[in-house]
């Protein structure tokens, strides 16, 4: 029976931590926020197209300028964003500040599950920015994000 129990705590501790959010730097502790911390920040929402769903979607979330901020004390000059499966992606203070994207948790008006790209999902406002819509910021649109890192030059 303990055998049993030990596997299936294996098998699902990646979901039980979907919900929270690891930030690291090289310069201080590692601090960890869960949903009704992120939920405490001003929130944003834009509605706009994406390549991976048929029709325009309501995100909500916090600006990754707020959240950094919040958990730096700065926008660092790039943070390095990682997901649940090991993706990882760079985005750059001035991307951050100039085009404002969110981690997003909810998708019209839901909770973003980890089947369907959450829990948190970086958005770009690609209906507002056009230019954005290409592989080099589809690519920084990291979803099911676990973790965020200050990346050193």
């Amino acid at each position: 029976m303990k055998k049993i129990v030990s596997l299936s705590l294996l098998l699902f501790a990646p979901f039980l931590s979907a919900n929270s959010i690891t930030f690291s730097s090289p310069q201080q502790p590692s601090v960890t926020l869960k949903l009704e911390e992120l939920q405490s920040l001003p929130t944003t929402s834009y509605t706009t197209d994406l390549p991976w769903i048929q029709q325009s979607s309501e995100f909500l979330g916090v600006k990754l300028s707020t959240l950094l901020t919040h958990v730096y004390g700065s926008i660092p000059e790039q943070v390095d964003i990682g997901s649940l499966n090991n993706y990882h992606s760079t985005l750059s203070r001035k991307d951050i500040v100039r085009y404002q994207p969110i981690l997003a948790y909810q998708q019209d008006h839901h909770y973003i599950k980890v089947r369907n790209k959450g829990p948190y999902w970086v958005i770009y406002p690609l209906s507002q920015y056009p230019e954005l819509d290409h592989n080099e910021y589809h690519a920084q649109m990291v979803w099911q994000v676990n973790e965020m890192k200050i990346k050193q030059k």
